[in-house]
């Protein structure tokens, strides 16, 4: 009402002072009595208000519209009303509709071609990676071997982060939940990680209980303890003597820690280590992170409901949670 009130004040202005002047020309024309001149002003204000009533009720919705949070785009294809600016108004949300799904529609085909490349680049350059590896491994001994199997373990770990990250806009395509034991899947990430541990004079040490169980996703929680290690042995090399892998049930949940003796995070950089392309203080010195390993290990805990904090020390360390929700069910 007060939207419509202000856009029809200069009308109701208009109006009284072409009465006002009416009623003053009358006066000196002729001798008008006072009694008439009220009953102008009340006549012409009754006429003005069922004017204004009806014209609000005409267009009160297009009113109510300007007014209104939205929270779904199918609301704007309700009827604003039966006046003439309601439906050219409600005529031209219909159109922006269509005009925004479009562009929406393209934009998904544009992405969907970019990840589709992504996935095709990423499986083709693994079978070169195989072949070189497979050439080292004949060569196994010479005095290069060593440092071109390090750059191409970089190679294939890239090569992994980018499929996640590809793969994520369709996680609902891409995962499976299950009731997994947590033991033989840590002591198989460990195992994968095992030249970098030697390489870098790190060592593991696991305590699961092999009875624990969780509900979860296999492949992708294995992506997210292999990160985990990646990173405490990428921040423990020269400094850490453990990366401590354990697991223990609290109340209803199970609780899975991952820590390093490294060089920690600081405290600056605590609150963003989960943000995308973020690499902070350590990452800049060292010139290996990438900033996307925290942050798919975040959004797929997001997507099993699982939970993933972390806690730091500048040269104490390295903790990072995560914990899996009910036990009984998913």
């Amino acid at each position: 009402m007060r939207l419509f009130l202000k856009e029809h004040q200069g009308y109701i202005l208009l109006y009284y002072f072409s009465v006002i002047l009416s009623v003053f020309y009358c006066v000196l024309v002729i001798d008008f009595p006072f009694q008439s001149i009220m009953y102008i002003f009340i006549f012409n204000t009754f006429i003005l208000l069922v004017f204004l009533v009806w014209k609000y009720a005409k267009t009160k919705e297009v009113y109510a519209l300007l007014y209104r949070d939205f929270h779904a785009l199918e609301e704007i294809s309700l009827d604003k009303g039966s006046s003439f600016w309601s439906h050219q108004i409600s005529m031209l949300l219909k159109q922006q509709h269509r005009l925004y799904e479009l562009k929406l529609q393209q934009s998904n085909q544009k992405h969907q071609e970019h990840l589709t490349f992504i996935n095709q680049w990423v499986h083709q350059m693994k079978t070169p990676l195989s072949v070189i590896q497979l050439q080292l491994e004949a060569q196994a001994g010479t005095i290069y071997v060593s440092g071109i199997q390090e750059e191409l373990y970089k190679i294939e770990k890239g090569l992994k982060m980018a499929l996640s990250l590809a793969r994520l806009d369709a996680f609902e395509k891409d995962f499976v939940i299950e009731k997994t034991r947590l033991q033989p899947l840590i002591i198989d990430c460990i195992n994968q990680e095992k030249k970098q541990f030697i390489t870098s004079g790190i060592l593991p040490r696991a305590t699961i209980d092999e009875t624990i169980e969780v509900y979860t996703d296999v492949k992708w929680l294995k992506f997210i303890i292999e990160q985990l290690i990646t990173n405490g042995i990428k921040y423990s090399k020269g400094k850490g003597k453990y990366v401590s892998i354990s697991a223990y049930r609290r109340e209803n949940e199970v609780v899975l820690e991952v820590t390093d003796e490294g060089i920690g995070i600081h405290p600056k950089d605590i609150r963003r280590v989960f943000d995308l392309f973020f690499t902070g203080a350590n990452g800049r010195v060292r010139g290996e992170s990438t900033g996307m390993g925290l942050y798919i290990a975040k959004k797929v805990c997001e997507n099993l409901h699982h939970n993933i904090q972390i806690q730091s020390e500048v040269n104490r360390g390295t903790k990072v949670i995560v914990r899996f929700g009910n036990l009984t069910s998913m």
